[in-house]
């Protein structure tokens, strides 16, 4: 799995570790939720705060 991270426009490297931790939360909790598919391909997921 890869993830991008960019905050307030600037990109930020993610390393390994922390590219497993967000694609396992992200990953496992949506495939929680009806309508996705074990098998999904991409997940955009846009925080505002």
């Amino acid at each position: 799995m890869e993830i991008e991270l960019e905050v307030d426009g600037e990109d930020i490297s993610v390393n390994h570790f922390i590219e497993q931790i967000f694609a396992g939360v992200v990953g496992g909790a949506a495939e929680c939720l009806n309508g996705v598919e074990e098998d999904w391909k991409e997940i955009k997921l846009i925080i505002t705060r």
